[in-house]
């Protein structure tokens, strides 16, 4: 098994290279904030060691990346390497014949770097939640929503009514929470950010209650809610981001919702995942439950 916390690299450079411009694009790279949480943290957690330095303790972690500068290269590219010393790892060589031409093909690669690293750290995850599921849930949701969805232990059901479900997961200091809500498709404007948003606060009015009375949650509109358009599973889905509050009450935090047309049943279904963690980072979290939300599918 891997080695290392989520979201962190092993970045494997030589000195005088981490001291250069080289150096210099890898720590932009992961300090990149993530988006749209309530404050900026990192993409990612960079350790950079010597070349020299690289002995068994390290090769087992989950992302390595090498860097390679030879005159053997005749010219830059990104190798791609899975469970070399460990499972599942990620081993990504970037070599190339001289510093500036490796910097310039990272700077027009960087989307694509950042795409295999994500997607590798969310499939671990993933494949965690799926081996170590909370019993019951998936059965429920597939019997009297038509949906399903691979949450870990842990997760309980907080409200199931005819057209929403939130799924709860509660420790002392944070709280992580998953929506699940439908409505019928009667709208060509369903998949565009105001609609999304306005559904969103609709639903949560009424079913997400805070502890004051009066008070319910809402989309902050504060900060700008990000609107991405992607296909899942060969599926439309467009996904939001964004920060919510309470209404009458002092609580917020990041979500994250994915919203697909389920067209035999002519709906539209939204899963989103929220975090409320006042005192702690909320980078982990978030990751967590978009890998909940990439599980989710409707049933035939």
């Amino acid at each position: 098994m891997v080695t290392g916390k989520p979201g962190e690299i092993i970045l494997v450079i030589d000195p005088y290279l981490w001291e250069s411009d080289l150096g210099q694009f890898f720590a932009d790279f992961c300090n990149v904030p993530v988006e749209a949480l309530p404050v900026d943290e990192p993409s990612y957690t960079l350790v950079h060691i010597p070349s020299d330095g690289f002995n068994r303790i390290f090769k087992n972690h989950r992302n390595i990346i090498l860097t390679d500068i030879s005159s053997q290269y005749n010219e830059p590219r990104i190798v791609v390497q899975r469970n070399v010393w460990a499972h599942p790892q990620l081993l990504i060589k970037i070599v190339g014949p001289n510093d500036s031409t490796m910097i310039a093909y990272l700077n027009e690669n960087s989307d694509k770097l950042r795409n295999l690293l994500e997607v590798d750290e969310r499939n671990r995850t993933i494949e965690n939640y799926r081996k170590n599921k909370a019993k019951g849930i998936d059965e429920m949701l597939k019997q009297q929503h038509q949906v399903s969805i691979s949450v870990p232990a842990g997760y309980d059901v907080g409200v199931d009514a005819e057209d929403f479900v939130w799924l709860t997961h509660e420790v002392a200091d944070m709280s992580q929470g998953v929506f699940i809500y439908y409505y019928p498709y009667t709208d060509t404007n369903t998949f565009t950010l105001d609609y999304l948003v306005n559904k969103r606060n609709e639903f949560v009015r009424r079913y997400v209650p805070g502890p004051v009375e009066g008070s319910y949650m809402k989309t902050e509109t504060q900060y700008p809610v990000i609107f991405t358009e992607n296909v899942k599973n060969g599926v439309y889905m467009a996904e939001l981001r964004g920060l919510w509050r309470l209404e009458k009450a002092f609580m917020g935090g990041p979500f994250i919702s994915h919203t697909i047309l389920d067209q035999p049943r002519n709906r539209v279904v939204t899963v989103e995942g929220f975090v409320y963690a006042p005192s702690l980072d909320k980078r982990l979290y978030v990751r967590e439950l978009e890998a909940i939300l990439y599980t989710f599918d409707t049933v035939d």
